[in-house]
């Protein structure tokens, strides 16, 4: 089991992501053999030397406990709850230690070499089990802060039956649009067919605005396509297939897909000029600055684009990949998820403590609480009621009424992320549009990276 762990690590270190736009990880290098050994090594000797660490204080000592956080979008909300934490009391003190871009490469090298955090996060669906079971995160089922948290938001983070992480809100892709600039090109309702997306990019062209802000400078933000556009059809099949999928018995050229690879080639054919050279920040900007209609992100983007410019009026709807709008669905997952190093419970002080402040954070009423208002979209918290954005209102209704799917992130084996995202880069690049070469290409990805399903 640990050795399927040390195998998984060096996949992902070597082609290292993130889930979620919120974060995702540009492709990471390492030595190989090295890796390997020092995993095993953390992985048998993780929770005997935690208690080595300077923050596994004795009675009457303050505790230390170290946050590896994991989320760019999220830093600086984060950062200010932990001082407000660590500022409401003197028994607890939290060292907040933001990785940047690079987190996941950063987890595993610290737990590679036994310097293991406290708590984490962005693990959750098949990347999460891997680390479960090594033994490395703590199951929370039993925790008191968990009260806090729907049942209905665990799914990504329970594994056979234990709860691994603390979602903490909805995250979601599509498309953002400016109201605005909608109604100046005669756009009287939000496209829910493809057709209705090439009419509506048509219109925009006719008015002479650009229909997509681009960031292709920032691969993911078209490399994740395969999670924000083709989820619905992806993550029902890999579901249906169970241990089969598993097994690496799995293919892109399913039904539906070509249609949702034509989605990809109107979004990438209607751009501001040069969007490779433009990245994430560069296609808020764009966005924000009513220079284009439309940009295809997650909802962790309102932040963003509410910096800079508060007063734009925008919605998000979901990007139509089929004919059917009874198919039209947000993928979806978990936008923030906190987890627990199993390590803590060596200490039983600093179990305490991680307690206090998970209780500090999820209730509504305590510092923490504005979190969830800042951020303005739909969150996981059972007694939370946050004041949402105009551009969550279309999503808060499709959650309502079922009508979303869970991202394929949430499924794709490790180390596939970012391989997708060179072959869909690739793709816009060769301009060939020849989607059954993409589809070849993406199948050679996967199979490269399928044996860390198992």
């Amino acid at each position: 089991m640990k050795k399927r762990m040390a195998q998984k690590i060096m996949a992902m270190l070597l082609v290292a992501g993130m889930l979620g736009g919120c974060g995702q990880t540009d492709a990471g290098n390492n030595t190989g053999e090295e890796t390997v050994q020092k995993s095993e090594e953390a992985g048998n000797g993780a929770l005997e030397n935690s208690g080595e660490k300077e923050s596994a204080a004795t009675e009457g000592e303050m505790v230390e406990l170290e946050f590896l956080f994991g989320d760019p979008n999220r830093t600086e909300i984060f950062s200010r709850i932990v001082e407000d934490f660590n500022n409401s009391q003197g028994e607890v003190h939290v060292t907040f230690n933001a990785t940047g871009t690079n987190h996941l490469e950063e987890l595993m090298t610290r737990l590679a070499t036994n310097d293991v955090p406290d708590i984490t996060s962005q693990l959750q669906g098949y990347e999460l089990a891997s680390y479960v079971e090594a033994g490395y995160i703590k199951d929370i089922s039993q925790e008191p802060y968990l009260q806090y948290i729907r049942d209905t938001e665990l799914d990504t983070v329970t594994i056979d039956g234990g709860v691994y992480g603390i979602p903490m809100d909805t995250q979601a892709w599509g498309v953002f649009y400016n109201k605005k600039l909608f109604e100046q090109a005669g756009i009287e309702k939000i496209p829910e067919t493809v057709s209705e997306l090439e009419d509506c990019v048509n219109k925009l062209n006719a008015a002479g605005i650009t229909p997509f802000a681009a960031g292709y400078g920032t691969e993911w933000t078209i490399g994740q396509f395969l999670g924000y556009g083709v989820s619905a059809i992806l993550t029902p099949k890999a579901v249906e297939l169970g241990d089969n999928y598993k097994k690496g018995n799995w293919t892109f050229n399913l039904p539906g897909i070509d249609t949702a690879f034509q989605v990809l080639d109107l979004v990438a054919d209607n751009t501001q000029e040069r969007p490779f050279d433009t990245d994430v920040s560069g296609q808020y900007a764009v966005f924000a600055k009513e220079e284009a209609a439309m940009m295809l992100q997650g909802n962790w983007s309102i932040l963003q684009v509410r910096e800079l410019n508060p007063n734009i009026q925008m919605g998000m709807f979901p990007l139509p990949i089929s004919e059917e709008k009874e198919e039209l669905v947000f993928p979806k997952q978990y936008g923030f998820v906190i987890n627990v190093l199993a390590a803590t419970d060596e200490n039983p002080r600093k179990a305490e403590a991680i307690n206090q402040f998970m209780e500090f954070f999820l209730d509504p009423a305590n510092g923490g609480g504005y979190y969830y208002n800042e951020i303005g979209v739909p969150t996981a918290n059972a007694k939370a009621e946050p004041k949402l954005d105009e551009a969550s209102e279309i999503l808060q209704e499709y959650l309502k009424e079922g009508k979303t799917v869970f991202t394929y992130y949430a499924y794709e084996p490790a180390g596939f992320d970012a391989e997708s995202w060179k072959v869909t880069v690739q793709y816009l690049n060769g301009g060939t549009k020849d989607h059954e070469q993409l589809i070849e290409d993406f199948n050679e990805a996967f199979d490269k990276y399928a044996d860390a399903l198992n």
